[in-house]
């Protein structure tokens, strides 16, 4: 029978994580479902409990260059048409916020943005839909991704003492880091949603 945790060692290690983990951070952009974060968290605290720093700095590198491809993708899909990306044309939120804010403070939004919860179809798409210039929206969309890439990377970087390098462990905290980030922020919205609605009652 094979063990688990060789399995998942074995992934972690395999030359084709980085062109995978690039992939998948292209994809997460209209697909927020697919594991981004949780395959980046369980790498790195691997890569770290191993001393490898080449391993971190190549999936630092991957995730950065995933996140500016599928902004690309984003944002032309966005210029191209106005119902390609039906899922972020919501009119409160995240959407709302970010349209308020995307010509006067371009870089505000989109780094302000990509940090919540599904802030990255929602904030990319809408400079794409409003023609955001090239010379405005490139600058944010660099400083956004290399953000959030650097916040993930962070994040994955703190359970590495605790995992000490175990690909069970490292997996299983990857995915917990996933859904405490996605739930905190989640809570974090509602709050604000909340208080606004106390505000204008």
């Amino acid at each position: 029978m094979t063990d688990p945790s060789a399995l998942i060692g074995y992934g972690l290690d395999s030359p084709w994580l980085l062109p995978l983990l690039t992939l998948a951070v292209i994809c997460d952009g209209p697909m927020p479902f697919l594991p981004s974060e949780p395959v980046l968290f369980s790498a790195t605290a691997s890569a770290l409990a191993d001393g490898d720093r080449w391993r971190l700095a190549g999936l630092f590198g991957a995730t950065l260059l995933g996140s500016l491809l599928g902004d690309g993708l984003l944002y032309g899909a966005g210029r191209s048409s106005h119902s390609v990306l039906r899922g972020a044309r919501r009119d409160d939120g995240v959407g709302a916020w970010v349209r308020r804010h995307l010509h006067r403070r371009p870089i505000l939004a989109l780094v302000a943005a990509r940090l919540v919860p599904g802030g990255r179809l929602a904030s990319v798409s809408a400079a794409g839909r409003v023609r955001l210039p090239l010379s405005a929206f490139l600058p944010a969309t660099l400083l956004a991704s290399f953000v959030w890439t650097s916040w993930m990377t962070g994040i994955g970087m703190l359970v590495g003492p605790f995992t000490r390098g175990d690909p069970l462990l490292s997996v299983l905290a990857g995915l917990l880091l996933a859904v405490l980030v996605a739930g905190t922020a989640g809570v974090a919205r509602r709050i604000v949603r909340a208080r606004r609605g106390v505000a204008v009652a």
